[in-house]
């Protein structure tokens, strides 16, 4: 029979016109994201990653098996609960059929069709990428040279990875069908399978976790990207992911996880009308009696009616839905799980290099904020079960023909959900309160809980529930209601990315984004509180539709519901209706005055255009000679409330040409709509306005200014807040914590950033390629330092006023400070020439202040954050006693860090200040120096370094310059670290470098550059960098890396135009310094590390030891070893290794920790080496380069623990 069930199965399924809309839907949207335009796959396609490659096909097959859930769950969990649903199974119970032909019959009639409906998947993808091009619409890929066409490539996926998610959860949703035969339990299956993907996702955190993450995802998904997270665009371009490693454990766990369950589901299921039960009743006794008719007293009846009795069936019917809804197990199951995974995320949020922050309330709150997907869960699944509760039951006649007002039912299941969400929101809250303590945080803001969850939050949960409501209410059927509600959530993702993203057609738009301690939710309250307005307005009229047109009885037709809709709309109803609909209205008119009218709103589309007229307009002055800005003198005003400032006063410029100047053009900010309220000259100009509208303005001079002549330039410029604005919003200028830089000042000449920059989307604009940087022979780029072609040093005096609880800093040296009209004022002035590069701060501050040497040093931060100003402190201290004694003395007599808010997580070295974000410093926690990298003093150690990287010597804008500055920044930072910590806290810091350094160029979208060659990629300049300069260091010795950096200091410091060298220096000039200071036997070290791109494949084999006579140990230490070499694509060949490499042997310290016995380096000539060692402990285990200095992109396998063997 087992046959016959099968094709019935599998009969009923294809008759079934939903299988043919799952099949549509699925291959709509992969046909969407092949073709569409809109559809964009940051990382995973773009750049040098083809959209038809083996790694976007993979990746495209695995995720739509992981968010088509819901097509699985209603194919494969109702094959055997459709029986009991349509109470089949006392006939199909009492046939021939055996349980076993049942159940297995079932789920692979459920199963093919499963494979057939995917299938639609690489159907979809394989006709896209064949016809896209001839579609009468553009593609993203549109001109794109893309991969020949490859069948397998399409296929192999989902043949390995998609029909094993399809097995894996058919699986689990047809146990839970067949055991519960509960719809609700159903869904929540895949709740429990996502929730273990989100554990995946946060534990990956954490590097050392990586293989525990890959193994539990039951997608296959984080598993997939752990496999890949290293591979080159030309490897993603070329490979198939093979079915090995990793990928084959997960399938291999999952699959049998998968096949147990089944065998469970097959003993565990019931093949009786009647289920066994885990309990036996008892046996009622019946008592028999003789029947003894009593008296009966029939009561008097009063009855009541009003709004007052109404308002009491409100309560009574809120509390029954309510306990209803706690009372199931699956909504239990849901908290339980979300409740879950908050704790285990608690352990993992916000980490930085392995170093989590403490847990104050604006962290926590975020880490609860991962509870809006349960929530969104529970407003979707139970406003349809409470919506169809009676019905469900049979109930709904009895129950419609009571003596209630419509609106009494549907609205008492509406505050029963807002029951069970404030009660969720408490539990939240006290989850909270629980996290906070368990990691010894006792300053609970339990006020700022209730802020940020019973607005943001509850509002959401309202706005959602109430449509839900609407939608269930008109779809007049529960499947097709929460359908309905899928199609909207779709709708709503590919409206945003066809570029319709105002917050009027955005549903529940209006965020309050991040609270920062230092601004608490700022000026984001405004925004806030009318977009919410208008949503609950919109909600509002759309509850009172669900009113009106609810189903009453059993008529259900809509001419009914129509006909008995106008009899509901009583006078209240219509009053509530009609107030709604004209707030929604008066509120979006006030939303659109503010975001339209007030301010300017782009679309995306809208701002590339922008890009590309300024850039075809303007692109023809790019390189028009200029004058230079060589003195500023500015007063800054700033009104913190009203979030404005004004900056005025004047720049000297100076033409350093060999040529007379005729013509200055200025570019105002575009990006914060800067307005300049005068400019001049003090010999006077006349306008050209013709490119106004991108904020250029060409002035002719009435005298040209001639060579090494000087002119005045006097202006005005403001910031003004107007209302607010649709998105975004500008977080520089803010009510607590202001921080903005020169960028906000008129500039001089055209400003290539406004430029479009990545490739695809040039081609799309019809713009040609563009390169990043200049070249490193380009006289221009030679002329220019890292911070523009406006000037190269000036002279700086700033008086900056603010309000008078603020204080405000700027580079330079305090002069006075005084109060003025109720405002407070300071006067800074540099004694010295400094960059071109100054910021202005203003924020209610407590001052640390100390001294290295006759250096002052004060730290301005926020009441409450004194947590790491010690490390900062000690961090300021040990840096410039390093830089000083290795380098050139410091040139300033202060050192200022000033605290501004998490919008931003950076710190920014400006002349003797540097503005700190509250984000990555100020509340890191290092808890245990044994396991914490101390964030905190390297980040101080690395903006403090920019003061001789940057700004005693600051490098020419071409290709490389970020060598110089960021690259030698952190080199500084890590000799500081250094000498501050074990080797082995260095050695976590570098893995975390190696992980990010080879994420990096897996991801890299145009090219990826050698060092020297860097052009503003982060991954290199930084994270390799760090690399590169930590080996070269080791290699050639950390007092020769000094002595070059000093001896390059010495000829380049404060170069440019009129410098000795009569220019700036590239990355090239700096190598020439390593070069002189390297052995010839170790030059091959400086071709490796900084002129090409090199990778290290080294692995132990087998380490194994045995004792000797003398008590010593003799280690023996099997390898491989190999070297390649790779393009800027990424593709890879061999070369000959000859290198010295270090070879390690750890043993055991007192307290159990790794303890290095010995570290030495071995010249390594060929593929397979075999080293002996002879150390005085026991071994626990060793490796070839275990401090990971080289490249490598699978350094766990560098080591490998020791075995005791006498046969070595």
């Amino acid at each position: 029979m087992l046959k016959e069930i099968l094709r019935f199965e599998f009969s009923y399924r294809k008759n079934r016109p939903a299988t043919y809309i799952y099949f549509g839907i699925l291959f709509i949207l992969c046909f969407a994201a092949s073709t569409s335009k809109y559809v964009s796959f940051e990382g995973v396609a773009g750049g040098q990653i083809k959209e038809n490659s083996p790694f976007f096909l993979t990746t495209m097959t695995i995720i739509m098996t992981f968010f088509m859930t819901f097509i699985c769950s209603a194919i494969m969990g109702v094959a055997v609960l459709r029986d009991f649903e349509h109470k089949m199974e006392s006939l199909v119970f009492s046939t021939t059929v055996c349980k076993f032909d049942y159940l297995i019959g079932r789920f692979l009639g459920s199963f093919i069709v499963m494979v057939l409906v995917y299938s639609s998947i690489w159907l979809a993808l394989m006709l896209g990428f064949s016809i896209g091009e001839y579609l009468p619409w553009e593609p993203s890929w549109e001109g794109k040279k893309m991969l020949p066409f490859d069948a397998w490539s399409f296929l192999q996926p989902f043949i390995y990875w998609g029909i094993t998610n399809i097995f894996i959860q058919g699986a689990i949703f047809f146990a839970a069908g067949a055991l519960s035969r509960s719809t609700i339990v159903i869904y929540t299956q895949g709740i429990v399978l996502f929730v273990l993907y989100q554990i995946t996702n946060t534990i990956l955190s954490d590097i050392e976790n990586k293989t525990v993450a890959a193994l539990l995802d039951p997608f296959c998904y984080r598993t997939f990207q752990i496999y890949t997270e290293y591979w080159t665009p030309a490897q993603k371009n070329a490979l198939l992911v093979p079915f090995e490693g990793i990928m084959l454990w997960n399938r291999v766990i999952w699959c049998s996880f998968a096949l147990l369950i089944l065998i469970i589901t097959y003993f565990s299921f019931s093949y009786n009308v009647v289920r066994n039960s885990l309990f036996k009743k008892k046996a009622v006794k019946e008592e028999k009696s003789a029947f003894q008719p009593d008296s009966i007293r029939i009561p008097v009846v009063h009855q009541f009616s009003g709004f007052g009795t109404n308002l009491k069936q409100l309560w009574k019917e809120s509390v029954f839905y309510t306990k209803m809804i706690v009372r199931e197990i699956p909504f239990i199951a849901i908290i339980f799980v979300g409740l879950a995974d908050l704790t285990i995320s608690s352990f993992y949020f916000d980490e930085m290099y392995g170093t989590s922050s403490y847990p104050i309330t604006a962290n926590v709150i975020g880490l609860l904020n991962n509870f809006d997907l349960y929530f969104l869960i529970i407003v979707v699944f139970y406003s349809g079960e409470i919506i169809w509760k009676e019905r469900v039951t049979n109930m709904h006649l009895i129950i419609d023909a009571t003596p209630v007002p419509d609106w009494v039912n549907l609205f008492a299941k509406f505050v029963g959900l807002l029951i069970i969400y404030i009660s969720l929101l408490l539990i939240l809250i006290l989850s909270g309160i629980l996290i906070q303590a368990s990691h010894g945080y006792f300053n609970f803001e339990i006020s700022l809980y209730f802020k940020a969850l019973f607005t943001n939050t509850l509002i959401f949960l309202v706005l959602y529930t109430l449509l839900s409501f609407f939608v269930q209410v008109m779809g007049n059927n529960k499947f097709v209601g929460f359908a309905m509600m899928f199609v909207f959530f779709l709708v709503t993702f590919f409206l945003g990315a066809s570029g319709i993203q105002h917050p009027l057609f955005s549903f529940g738009s209006g965020s309050l984004r991040d609270y920062s301690d230092m601004n608490k939710y700022g000026h984001f309250i405004t925004r806030f509180s009318w977009l919410k307005f208008y949503w609950l307005a919109f909600v509002a009229f759309l509850f009172i539709l669900a009113v009106v047109f609810s189903v009453r009885g059993s008529e259900a037709v809509m001419k009914t519901r129509l006909r008995v809709g106008k009899l509901r709309l009583t006078r209240p109803i219509l009053t509530i209706g009609i107030f709604s609909f004209i707030a929604f209205i008066a509120a979006g008119c006030y939303v659109f005055y503010n975001t339209n009218r007030l301010n300017e709103y782009e679309t995306r589309e809208e701002g590339e255009d922008k890009q590309v007229a300024y850039e075809k307009a303007l692109k023809k002055f790019e390189h028009l000679p200029q004058p230079k800005i060589i003195d500023v003198n500015l007063k800054v005003e700033i009104y913190p409330q009203t979030r404005n400032f004004t900056a005025e006063g004047y720049f000297w410029l100076k033409n350093k040409t060999e040529k007379p100047l005729a013509d200055v053009h200025i570019q105002n900010d575009m990006e914060h709509k800067m307005k300049i309220d005068y400019l001049k000259f003090d010999n006077g100009a006349k306008e050209n306005k013709a490119h106004s509208k991108f904020g250029y303005i060409i002035y002719t001079l009435n005298k040209p200014l001639a060579p090494d002549d000087s002119v005045k330039m006097s202006f005005k410029t403001q910031f003004e807040t107007k209302g607010f604005v649709a998105t975004g919003g500008n977080t520089d200028v803010v009510y607590n914590g202001t921080f903005f830089n020169n960028m906000y000042f008129p500039t001089i000449g055209y400003n290539n950033s406004y430029e479009i920059n990545d490739d695809d989307t040039r081609r799309k604009k019809k713009l040609p390629e563009k390169e990043r940087m200049m070249e490193q022979n380009n006289p221009v780029g030679l002329s220019q330092s890292l911070f523009g072609d406006d000037a190269d040093y000036i002279r700086f005096e700033m008086v900056i006023g603010t309000d008078k609880d603020q204080t405000a800093i700027a580079p330079g040296y305090l002069q006075k400070t005084w109060d003025e009209n109720n405002r407070k004022y300071f006067h800074y002035k540099m004694d010295v020439s400094m960059c071109n590069f100054y910021s202005i701060v203003s924020a209610k501050y407590e001052v640390k202040k100390d001294k290295w040497k006759d250096v002052n040093l004060e730290i301005y931060y926020n009441k409450g954050h004194e947590y790491n100003l010690d490390k900062m402190m000690a961090s300021m201290k040990a840096s410039f006693d390093y830089f000083s004694k290795n380098f050139t003395p410091y040139q300033y007599r202060q050192m200022r860090i000033m605290e501004f808010p998490r919008y931003a997580e950076f710190a920014q070295s400006f002349a003797n200040t540097v503005p700190f974000s509250e984000g990555i410093g100020f509340i890191q926690k290092v808890a245990d120096p044994k396991e914490d990298i101390d964030m905190p003093y390297y980040v101080t150690a690395h903006e403090l370094g920019h003061q001789w990287w940057g700004h005693q010597v600051a490098e020419a804008n071409v290709k490389g310059n970020a060598m110089l500055s960021e690259t030698q920044a952190q080199y500084s930072a890590l000799m500081v670290m250094k000498h501050a910590v074990t080797p082995e806290m260095m050695q976590k810091f570098l893995k975390y470098e190696l992980n990010r350094y080879l994420q990096g160029r897996a991801t890299e979208r145009k090219k990826e550059q050698p060092l020297n060659m860097v052009e503003g990629q982060g991954y290199i300049h930084y994270q390799k960098g760090s690399l590169v300069m930590f080996a070269l260091q080791d290699y050639i010795g950390e007092e020769k890396v000094n002595l070059a950096l000093r001896n390059f200091l010495a000829d380049w410091q404060y170069p440019g135009p009129d410098s000795k060298n009569k220019r700036y220096p590239t990355s090239n000039d700096l190598l020439k310094y390593f070069k002189a200071q390297t052995p010839d036997s170790l030059k091959n070290i400086i071709t490796d590390m900084f002129e090409t791109i090199t990778l290290f494949e080294n692995k132990v084999e087998k380490v194994a030891y045995k004792p000797l006579k003398d008590k010593t140990f003799e280690v023996k230490i099997t390898t491989t070893n190999e070297k390649f070499r790779a393009d800027s694509s990424g593709n890879e060949a061999p070369i000959a290794i000859n290198d010295w490499i270090d070879v390690g042997v750890y043993g055991t310290d007192k307290n159990g920790d790794d303890k290095l016995l010995y570290l030495k380096k071995h010249k390594v000539t060929q593929k397979n080496n075999t080293f002996t060692i002879i150390v005085k402990e026991e071994p626990k285990k060793a490796g070839i380069d275990p401090i990971n200095k080289l490249i490598d992109r699978h350094a766990e396998d560098n080591t490998k623990a020791a075995e005791e063997s006498e046969g070595i």
